[in-house]
């Protein structure tokens, strides 16, 4: 029963944001630098903004958020982290009273990341009802201050020493209360002052002696500094202690240089964010490195090029390259193209299209769509003009997050991917139709990827299985060797796509979602279709 019931907890973790009706779930107590609200369209987040049931929250590198929920519980999130609100219910907040009932509840998804947490109403009265979702297993509380840190690579976080490698894991530090950790494995209790580490690798949680190299002088979980003065969280030590009453308050002139009200002593000076060209966030902190985002994107559409042909591209793009709406769906970026004998690289511009059909999953954070109508502005390397009519045909697209490190592609194990989402497919006589069924494998152990496809389009049913090779990059293109309508064999195809990060994973090492354009043609060369989906949940 305990794994049934776990087994059931981690179903809702990978659905739960997205059955969520959105309601308000609290607001932005702090924003610094770039934090964003993905939702509908996507938003960017400052003091005083209104945050909701199934948002995921994310911070940038170099930023920070804290949050003050509905019933009155704080959490602050680190950079280059990552949550999802699944749940958020308390009704008290609309009817004015101050006590929970046996229906509120806190869910929260780490998905990247990490975060401290404060309890709130709900804690207190019906600890039960919060939970803390992870990708090794999950949270309760019994009314509690604690920390989760979720570390795919944290070689690099404060207080590591230089050439300390850091394992891979969940790291949990409670400072208040009780905090029990559950999955498959085993369940583990903490109380105050206890940490615990739960491997990617054999998911078995342990508690750990002495505070982790990563909660050392990490000012990040740090509250604003009347938070600090009143519980007597020590941002150092990742302890209580004690507040001495008649010692100087904070950001007095006489405080310690670890006690300044905006905690300039604690953490590194506050970035100074402008916006580049393109309509991207750029740190314009003086003495800081550049700060090099990057996001992968993969396009299909046909006929397409000198050669006339069903195409279907793959590339990373910098910041530099992508331009956005805003909503965040690309209407601008580099890819390749197929000319006679050879491909190029060159920019395609949404030009007189429009973006239809457009998805976004919050999770993986992918975003899909096609544009349609018009004409689409396309200029080669050589600044020739290569523009494209899509007044009969479409060219689809999916992006993903931003990322400033690669996606690390496994060296072992089989994921099967569902289907997400996907836009309507098209062919080029001007028909939009429909997906069927989709599905998506990755052998890592043999570096190949297999894409089946059933579409139907124009009272036709279009079926395609083919393969791809891996290599070490998170991009892939492969060829469908088997291509039929309506049962009759002899068309082609070929798609292209990227892995992605983050995402919910029964396996974390796996990369938690994929994005996959295609293009097919049927046995005459005269009719082709092309579509994009995104495939999560491995």
């Amino acid at each position: 029963m305990k794994k049934l019931m776990l087994k059931i907890a981690l179903v809702t973790f990978l659905f739960g944001a997205a059955q969520t009706q959105a309601q308000d779930a609290g607001s932005v107590t702090f924003a610094t630098g770039e934090v964003t609200a993905e939702r509908q369209p996507a938003a960017a987040l400052v003091k005083g903004d209104t945050v909701f049931a199934s948002d995921a929250i994310i911070t940038g590198p170099a930023s920070r958020a804290q949050l003050r929920m509905s019933d009155g519980a704080k959490i602050a999130i680190r950079p280059d982290s990552r949550i999802v609100i699944d749940e958020y219910v308390y009704a008290a907040a609309a009817a004015g009273s101050a006590v929970s009932t046996t229906q509120d509840s806190s869910v929260i998804s780490l998905v990247k990341g990490g975060f401290r947490s404060i309890t709130g109403a709900i804690g207190k009265d019906n600890p039960q009802n919060v939970e803390v979702r992870t990708a090794v297993g999950v949270l309760g509380i019994r009314g509690t201050n604690f920390a989760v840190l979720l570390c795919g690579s944290c070689d690099a976080a404060p207080g590591v020493a230089p050439g300390t490698t850091v394992p891979q894991g969940l790291y949990i530090m409670v400072t208040d209360g009780v905090v029990v950790f559950r999955n498959e494995v085993d369940e583990l209790e903490l109380t105050a002052g206890e940490f615990a580490f739960i491997p990617f690798s054999t998911r078995q949680p342990t508690r750990v002696d002495s505070t982790p190299p990563v909660f050392i002088d990490d000012s990040d979980f740090r509250f604003e500094a009347d938070d600090q003065a009143r519980t007597g969280f020590d941002s150092k030590l990742g302890l209580r202690r004690e507040v001495d009453p008649n010692a100087p308050s904070p950001g007095s002139d006489t405080a310690g240089p670890e006690s300044k009200d905006d905690g300039s002593s604690a953490a590194p000076a506050q970035p100074v964010i402008g916006i580049d060209e393109a309509g991207n966030p750029v740190d314009l902190t003086p003495g800081a490195p550049p700060d090099q985002r990057n996001r992968s994107i993969t396009y299909s559409t046909g006929p397409l090029g000198a050669a006339n042909a069903i195409f279907s591209g793959v590339l990373d793009n910098s910041s530099t390259q992508v331009q956005l709406d805003r909503s965040g769906n690309p209407t601008g970026f580099d890819n390749l193209y197929p000319l006679t004998n050879s491909t190029d690289i060159a920019s395609f511009q949404i030009g007189g299209s429009g973006s239809v059909d457009t998805g976004f999953d919050a999770l993986t954070v992918m975003r899909w769509g096609r544009w349609a109508g018009g004409s689409t502005t396309i200029i080669l390397s050589d600044g020739s003009n290569a523009n494209q009519d899509l007044n009969n045909q479409s060219l689809h697209w999916v992006a993903s997050a931003d990322w400033t490190t690669p996606v690390i592609i496994p060296v072992t194990g089989v994921a099967d991917y569902s289907l997400l989402g996907a836009t309507s497919p098209t062919d080029n006589l001007g028909n939009t139709g429909t997906v069927r069924n989709a599905n998506f494998t990755a052998d890592f152990t043999n570096m190949r990827v297999t894409s089946s496809l059933m579409l139907d389009v124009n009272g036709s049913t279009w079926t395609a299985d083919g393969t791809g090779n891996l290599g070490t990059s998170a991009l892939f293109q492969g060829n469908y060797g088997a291509v039929s309508i309506d049962g009759i064999g002899g068309g082609n195809g070929v798609f292209s796509g990227f892995f992605a990060e983050p995402g919910p994973s029964s396996d974390p090492t796996f990369p938690g979602g994929v994005g996959l354009t295609y293009s097919l043609q049927d046995m005459t060369g005269s009719v082709s279709v092309s579509g994009a989906a995104a495939f999560g949940n491995p």
